[in-house]
């Protein structure tokens, strides 16, 4: 459980015990006539502590978070210190020392400055999560489209910078529409096979920040981009635990078993894991990737097929 949901918990805990003892209070004490004004009073007090102290805990969870960035930062720094030092007194493994030295130096300088300013618990996302869902589920449901999503890529970025859409057609046997018409919200052309509604995917943000992280751009093969995504969504965004990549080239097709994980609705519209990969490898390949979602055991099946 994280440090806010324990604070929480704490919060409606203290909260239930002051308001019993305050209508014990007022029930015991005869001078007392109003007991509803005392309990409001009274709770009212509780609760701005409890809030008060709530934000207390959340921004020394923040300062332990920082201090963490930082104690690593000044480590490396001094690891690089000790082998510049060593570079200078030992000539017989100067050229070893002096680049241990430089990489300690600077990852001490990167992971210092880079250190995050804020930290955002699970919960919060999987919250903001929820309201995407209910609203890309109740769009699907009262249009009535079919249940298969389409990851399209497009000449021009969108606002994400992810030249990718997200079309969600209206009948199983579709067609997929020109870029023109995807970049509306609702996808009218003449044809009713090409008919149905285009959104930016819910992870083409996280998509824009792993094409800039990785070292390599992203593979337009499906064996290296299947690697690629599944590290990032493991190391770089820890959105799931693990993730076990298996790519059938003959079929088009890449399978991957995640374990564990941020969002407990797997299945959800446009899920952000499933996103994540949807988008991608459609990136990646540039052509249209569908993707589905199946539930196995104590495992998701995220299956992406070009």
């Amino acid at each position: 459980m994280s440090t806010q949901e324990e604070t929480t918990a704490d919060a409606t805990e203290a909260d239930d015990e002051a308001e019993r003892n305050a209508r014990t209070a007022a029930a015991s004490d005869p001078g007392i006539d109003d007991a509803s004004d005392l309990d409001r009073d009274e709770l009212t007090a509780v609760v701005e502590e409890l809030r008060a102290e709530n934000r207390r805990l959340r921004e020394e969870y923040a300062r332990a978070r920082r201090s963490e960035y930082r104690r690593s930062a000044v480590a490396l720094a001094v690891l690089g210190i000790v082998g510049v030092a060593g570079g200078v007194l030992f000539p017989v493994a100067r050229e070893v020392l002096l680049v241990l030295g430089a990489v300690g130096l600077f990852g001490g300088v990167l992971t210092w400055y880079l250190t995050p300013e804020r930290f955002v618990t699970a919960t919060v996302g999987q919250s903001v999560y929820e309201a995407v869902a209910e609203t890309g589920a109740a769009l699907r449901d009262e249009l009535g489209l079919a249940d298969p999503s389409v990851y399209v890529p497009v000449d021009r970025d969108g606002e994400s910078g992810v030249p990718v859409r997200l079309f969600v057609p209206q009948s199983p046997g579709y067609d997929l529409p020109d870029d023109e018409a995807l970049s509306s919200l609702f996808v009218l052309p003449d044809s009713a096979d090409r008919r149905g509604i285009a959104v930016r995917p819910t992870a083409a943000r996280l998509v824009r920040e792993f094409e800039q992280a990785t070292t390599e751009p992203v593979a337009d093969d499906p064996g290296t981009l299947v690697t690629q995504v599944g590290d990032a969504v493991v190391e770089q965004f820890e959105l799931v635990d693990a993730a076990d990549p298996e790519v059938h080239a003959d079929d088009r097709r890449a399978t991957v078993a995640i374990r564990g994980g941020v969002y407990d609705d797997a299945t959800g519209f446009d899920q952000p894991v499933a996103s994540f990969f949807g988008t991608a490898f459609a990136l990646g390949l540039d052509r249209p990737v569908s993707v589905e979602v199946a539930d196995a055991d104590d495992r998701t099946l995220v299956t992406c097929e070009w």
